[in-house]
């Protein structure tokens, strides 16, 4: 009987590390690419604003914005330790979101600024692998 050859299980390691860098990089930048207000976690997103039954609210002195259902059953929450303001930026926010179960909350989150569009900023986590599309309103 052979041995297996040494090198096999590292390259098998190596090969399951780029597929998840390639699959993490494209779910990025799906996530930079629409235009909707909302909340990704890995591919699951927990949140979408629809104006007909959604609310926002932003808060330059807290730091804050949040988006949530009228009935407020639904709701993202993210507070920044330093507002986002261009692209390339790294920020920390706590993040709490609800799902249909359960209200989750991320603390410390690291967020980069991946795009800007007017009022509208898109972040995102690589080590969570969450987006949030926010609008900073004045």
């Amino acid at each position: 009987m052979m041995s297996p050859h040494p090198f096999r299980p590292c390259l098998l390691l190596l090969c399951a590390m780029l597929l998840a860098a390639c699959s993490d990089q494209r779910t990025r930048n799906a996530f930079t690419e629409n235009e909707g207000v909302r909340l990704m976690v890995g591919r699951d997103i927990p949140f979408v604003y629809d104006p007909a039954t959604c609310q926002l609210a932003f808060s330059r002195d807290l730091r804050e914005f949040r988006v949530h259902t009228d009935n407020m059953s639904h709701f993202v929450v993210a507070t920044f330790i330093e507002l986002p303001s261009f692209q390339g930026q790294t920020v920390t926010a706590d993040l709490t979101w609800t799902t249909e179960r359960d209200v989750l909350t991320r603390k410390k989150l690291t967020l980069e600024v991946l795009r800007i569009e007017g009022d509208q900023f898109w972040l995102w986590s690589n080590t969570g692998r969450i987006g949030l599309c926010m609008r900073v309103l004045e």
